[in-house]
């Protein structure tokens, strides 16, 4: 008997998950449509309808975005990051033809201006799928080189219509590209909201000591993830320093990275091998004040432990850091 019920409750919660992921498809499909129906003249109707598209994306979009997050497949988070790159391609041509096609030129800006937010919102969403350091640097590159061509075109756009004839179309064009080009080399300068992965990177500078000499070096001193060993980071050919995982697939890892040493906080665990990562896996050692750093301030704490070592040979670990939180 209770295992029918389980089993009623399973379907149940399958059904109520399938009915809310079609009920943000719905969201999406209709704030696109809304903008069809938007009228001609710029009254109030306009700007409720404008506000109601805008607000089923934000429903739809980061609803499921928040269920991509979740999945762990390197397969969904590729062919989900594509997608969101051409929808943002597709967006920012829309936004385009709204301002040439327009007979009311601020009527299209408003689209356009919409559009691009939303391609710019995908865009940042899509890079946040790139977890290595190889990949966010291939990211990196992507969005800095189509930066300059955007600025080229954008202003090329604003001078050709000053110089030859006014063109208010022109320079709404002109603008639209310069503003998406610096939101471009934003993003790759990782400058993005939605990927935390940019942030708890910390270069150690005058790193002189391949991996397995740092390795051995540390391999005495117990830190918050434990003792390092050796592995390999998925996608990444070069040997690696890692500390844990943890019982909540949190790891630190240090690798050489195009001359330079970087270390990496991560709780994606599918980027270590699973054999290696559950025979390493640790529970969290807090300090004697029963302290431990968040993940995201791993890597400074690591990175000055190991540039102490570097500079005087002493290997100690803290979690005293300039501007630290941590854990109780």
């Amino acid at each position: 008997m209770g295992m029918i019920i389980d089993k009623i409750k399973a379907l149940m919660k399958r059904t109520g998950e399938r009915t809310e992921r079609m009920t943000d498809i719905l969201c999406l499909l209709a704030s696109y449509a809304l903008i069809f129906m938007l009228p001609q003249r710029m009254g109030i109707l306009f700007w409720i309808i404008f506000g109601i598209s805008a607000f089923l994306f934000c429903v739809g979009f980061f609803r499921m975005g928040a269920v991509i997050d979740r999945c762990k497949s390197k397969k969904v988070k590729r062919l989900s990051g594509i997608l969101l790159i051409a929808s943002g391609i597709v967006l920012n041509c829309s936004g385009v033809l709204a301002i040439w096609k327009n007979q009311s030129i601020e009527r299209g800006i408003c689209i356009a201006t919409l559009l691009l937010i939303e391609a710019i919102v995908m865009y940042s969403a899509a890079a946040s799928r790139a977890v290595t350091l190889r990949f966010q640097w291939i990211i990196s590159l992507i969005f800095r080189v189509a930066a300059v061509p955007m600025a080229i075109g954008g202003i090329a756009a604003i001078v050709h219509s000053i110089i030859s004839s006014f063109s208010g179309t022109n320079i709404a064009i002109g603008v639209l590209l310069l503003v998406e080009s610096i939101m471009f080399w934003a993003i790759g300068s990782g400058n993005d909201p939605f990927n935390e992965s940019f942030s708890p990177i910390r270069a150690v500078p005058n790193m002189n000591k391949t991996v397995q000499e740092l390795c051995d070096a540390l391999a005495d001193t117990e830190t918050q993830l434990g003792f390092p060993w050796i592995g390999k980071i998925s996608a990444d050919q070069e040997e690696t320093i890692i500390y844990g995982p943890t019982e909540k697939d949190i790891f630190v890892y240090g690798l050489f990275h195009f001359g330079r040493f970087y270390i990496v906080s991560s709780d994606d665990i599918s980027l270590l091998d699973a054999e290696q990562a559950d025979a390493h896996r640790i529970a969290e050692i807090p300090d004697s004040k029963g302290r431990c750093l968040d993940i995201e301030l791993l890597p400074e704490a690591y990175s000055n432990m190991i540039t102490r070592y570097l500079e005087n040979g002493k290997v100690i670990w803290s979690i005293k850091l300039n501007r630290h939180r941590d854990r109780i």
